[in-house]
């Protein structure tokens, strides 16, 4: 494992025999980052000679790791088997003599799939190397698509290895160059300035009280029926929030923000109405669980947070394209905090009398100075 493993903030939030885990990942996965994914199984490899570990312990474990987007889990194959790909596999591992994976691979034609590459590639076109809208644009052609690197016409397979994000642009126009010849970037291209700025913009602007009759509740499902939600629970519901040992819902930063807020008005409860706008911005390219993304909202007011300062820390999630869970709102609101308090000193105006404590600490310091001052002009009289 490499040295920065231990300082990842992102694997800081995950409880310890989680972090043990996602290690474990490595082991289990073939040269292409996938592996089976039960319970059952994982409990076998990783922890055969933890008694105090259940199944269902196993089960939390692994669901931490599919929330924080580290695994992606699927179902593959004619055996619709429980199936996740290690998402960064290859960045962490180097593969000397790469064998051929037996197992199956996601298939490429479920928008999470396509949205897990992008997050794997850092939302960039690995053909040209510009920016891809993080959200669907009018331009199609600069809009998230995949590409394989061993066309499927010659061979080539939907394993991990072999497919890359690309524009749409960039993958039509390398579907018509030769073998050999460079790529050079379309004309469909221009403008993908503008279309970066729309993206970002409708995110950040978008009015949280606009309606959302249109937010479909339930994770998507592909059309062959292969892939299922990248929160998708492997232990009969229970997200990770079940599995934070006690720890309760993260701390909030003091400041309230200054970004809209859902009001409590009509009928509908703000828990709905923040559920329903957070999926209205963010839910297109991502997975979002509208079940799990209410509760989480509901239990983080129950605890006293402001609706402004949980909208702040849900839109950070939002725009960074992260699941929503309580170990993910930590992180937003810890990220929000340093933001909004960059020092714990607190400079005070010129003449302002110095409360409680710090009052004592400076008359005790004058007749400190005065004593230092009496003994130096005794000195010089002696």
């Amino acid at each position: 494992m490499k040295p920065e493993f231990w300082e990842d903030e992102l694997l800081g939030v995950v409880p310890r025999d989680a972090r043990l885990l996602f290690i474990a990942t490595f082991n289990m996965a073939d040269d292409e980052g996938i592996l089976r994914w039960t319970p059952a199984y994982i409990k076998a490899q990783a922890f055969m000679y933890d008694d105090d570990l259940t199944i269902g312990d196993v089960g939390k474990l692994m669901q931490c790791l599919t929330d924080t987007g580290l695994v992606f889990p699927f179902i593959g194959g004619s055996a619709r088997q429980q199936m996740a790909v290690v998402v960064n596999f290859r960045k962490h591992q180097r593969i000397n003599r790469p064998q051929k994976s037996k197992l199956p691979p996601p298939s490429t034609g479920a928008w999470q799939v396509r949205e897990m590459y992008a997050r794997r590639d850092g939302w960039m076109c690995q053909l040209c190397g510009g920016e891809i809208p993080r959200r669907l644009v009018a331009n199609d052609d600069h809009n998230l698509w995949v590409d394989h690197i061993r066309p499927v016409a010659a061979g080539g397979t939907d394993h991990p290895s072999n497919v890359r994000a690309v524009h749409q642009v960039c993958a039509r126009s390398r579907q018509d160059c030769h073998d050999g010849e460079e790529f050079i970037p379309p004309a469909g291209l221009a403008g993908i300035e503008d279309s970066l700025n729309d993206s970002l913009n409708r995110s950040v602007n978008d009015s949280v009280n606009e309606p959302h009759a249109n937010v479909n509740p339930e994770p998507f499902m592909d059309t062959d029926g292969e892939i299922s939600s990248l929160n998708h629970s492997l232990t009969e519901g229970k997200g990770r929030e079940q599995g934070r040992e006690g720890k309760g819902t993260p701390p909030t930063p003091r400041q309230s923000s200054a970004s809209p807020t859902v009001s409590q008005t009509g009928e509908r409860a703000i828990e709905d109405r923040m559920t329903d706008a957070f999926l209205e911005r963010y839910a297109r390219g991502n997975a979002y669980n509208k079940r799990q993304v209410r509760k989480v909202i509901a239990e983080t007011l129950a605890n006293g947070t402001t609706s402004s300062e949980l909208w702040q820390a849900l839109e950070r999630l939002g725009f960074l394209s992260k699941p929503v869970s309580a170990g993910t709102l930590q992180f937003a609101f810890s990220e929000l905090r340093q933001t909004q308090n960059p020092s714990n000193v607190i400079a005070l105006a010129s003449g302002q009398p110095l409360p409680g404590t710090d009052t004592n600490l400076a008359g005790w310091g004058a007749v400190a100075a005065s004593l230092a001052d009496y003994d130096t002009a005794t000195e010089d009289s002696a």
